[in-house]
């Protein structure tokens, strides 16, 4: 992870009050929260406790623990009450902010958040029919095509 610091777990403030700010990830357990005094990484919602999650980078995983805040933390929907697993693309949600869980070097999506589908064989577009040139010529036929084909049309 030191060698390549493109390959660090990241949180990026989707919706919120700082959206599009990101955060990089260590094995230092971090807390986040409202109170610069406090937090490792501050969220400037006021619907945070000044001390409200910790996320820690481990040879598991990385972790996400909510510590006891009044609105609680949400990973995908869920209030999580035990540590919570977090895996590439996760949603999480404390005060009104949203924060996407990226984890480059396990990423089963994309920055915005389309998932890649690492089992997927084929690509899933077709390519579009290309239409004929159709600019007319001096005896008022359509280039490319035969008058029978125009008288037809």
């Amino acid at each position: 992870m030191q060698d390549h610091p493109e390959f660090v777990p990241t949180l990026r403030v989707a919706d919120g009050p700082m959206r599009g700010v990101s955060f990089r990830l260590s094995r230092v357990q971090q807390v986040i929260g409202r109170a610069m005094a406090t937090a490792d990484i501050v969220l400037q919602d006021p619907h945070l406790s000044r001390k409200h999650a910790t996320v820690q980078v481990t040879d598991e995983g990385v972790a996400l623990v909510d510590l006891g805040s009044t609105n609680g933390t949400w990973v995908n929907d869920r209030r999580i009450d035990a540590p919570a697993w977090l895996s590439d693309g996760d949603v999480i949600r404390m005060g009104r902010s949203e924060l996407r869980f990226s984890d480059p070097g396990m990423a089963r999506t994309d920055p915005v958040g389309i998932r890649f589908d690492a089992r997927q064989t084929h690509r899933p577009t077709l390519p579009l029919p290309i239409a004929p040139n159709r600019r007319p010529q001096d005896d008022g036929s359509t280039w490319g095509m035969p008058r029978e084909v125009e008288a037809r049309s």
